[in-house]
């Protein structure tokens, strides 16, 4: 989700297309002895593999890049028993992107749970939504109606400063949710291979103290701040998080999106809402339950960054491991959970020989 979404006209643009009005605050980048690159998957657990591999086949229109089995040395990296669990992949892109991709995983043998099962917008933790661009909102808003995605509104058409969006958050098996963005106007540029969905490109989280987060991506892992924002809705009415439209104008969200270096291309976006209360599901966030399971960053350094973390009591939920990760080989691999419970996997591929 944008924070275009989040505010609508409140002066933020939805998935990078503008700076926002209100400037980030200044943060000198630290130099720190490895380099984190924004994520390049998002890996969903789901129940049926052929249903989702359909959906990114025939409604997105992208392709696959891997399918096959995953290896005991990466079930037993998730803590999973490798000898009575099995667990098969596929990853798919769109055409002609390097990054930006969807791994659908669906795990056998072992008893798993929806992450955000019937959640609302402001119940916390785990991976609220990631975000793909379209082409055209109503055929896309159609066919998945007609595959059973909904969403707390229909797709909403709006204008902020130069721009004309429309923005929808559907809803899907296994409780998966995407944050779908149209350019209406001005013509969209530098998104070349979009098709029927772009890659994806962005990632929200839900989070109970926005300073916590925070301190973590920033000061711990060394993001940097793309767009922060704060504010309620201009005016009450209709708003895609589905919040009353009395409402919209009194609760403020607070949203930063942050990236290693600062851009909106495998990023992580926070949100807090300042006066709702809801559930909190951060347990559940965790491999094998079902719904967006991990991002998965690329990292070069990723023993300093192991120890950058301990530096700052980050517990590991993964050791440090040697695992096979298709298509990009042989990795050296660990997780570890954001304070929302959001769960990262940092990989670093292996050069042959090493």
């Amino acid at each position: 989700m944008s924070a275009g979404l989040l505010l609508t006209s409140a002066g933020c643009a939805p998935g990078g297309d503008a700076e926002p009005e209100v400037e980030p605050d200044a943060v000198t980048p630290v130099e720190l002895p490895f380099e984190i690159s924004g994520w390049s998957e998002i890996v969903l657990s789901v129940s049926d593999l052929s249903v989702h591999e359909s959906f990114y086949r025939d409604v997105a229109s992208w392709n696959v890049r891997h399918r096959g089995r995953i290896g005991t040395d990466q079930l037993s990296q998730w803590g999973l028993d490798a000898e009575g669990v099995s667990a098969e992949d596929i990853l798919l892109g769109n055409a002609d992107e390097t990054r930006g991709f969807v791994r659908l995983v669906r795990f056998d043998g072992v008893e798993k749970r929806q992450i955000r099962s019937n959640t609302q917008s402001w119940d916390t933790g785990g991976i609220f939504d990631f975000n793909v661009r379209v082409a055209d909102m109503q055929a896309k808003f159609g066919q998945m109606q007609q595959l059973g995605w909904q969403g707390a509104t229909d797709p909403m058409q709006f204008t902020f400063g130069p721009f004309t969006v429309i923005e929808w958050l559907p809803r899907g098996p296994d409780g998966v949710m995407l944050a779908l963005i149209q350019r209406l106007a001005p013509p969209l540029e530098g998104w070349d291979n979009l098709r029927e969905f772009s890659r994806t490109f962005n990632a929200t989280q839900i989070v109970r103290d926005i300073d916590a987060a925070l301190d973590f991506y920033v000061n711990v892992l060394g993001f940097q701040v793309y767009l922060e924002h704060r504010g309620a809705s201009p005016e009450p009415g209709e708003n895609v998080l589905g919040l009353p439209h009395n409402l919209a104008v009194e609760e403020e969200r607070i949203i930063y999106i942050v990236h290693p270096e600062g851009l909106n291309e495998g990023s992580v976006e926070l949100l807090q809402f300042a006066g709702l209360r809801g559930r909190d599901v951060s347990d559940l966030a965790v491999p094998p339950n079902l719904g967006s399971m991990a991002l998965r960053f690329p990292v070069r350094g990723i023993d300093a960054l192991v120890e950058r973390l301990r530096q700052n009591d980050i517990p590991l939920e993964t050791d440090l491991a040697d695992v096979d990760l298709p298509p990009y080989g042989a990795v050296r691999s660990f997780a570890v959970r954001a304070p929302d419970g959001a769960w990262m996997e940092f990989f670093e591929v292996q050069s042959p020989g090493s």
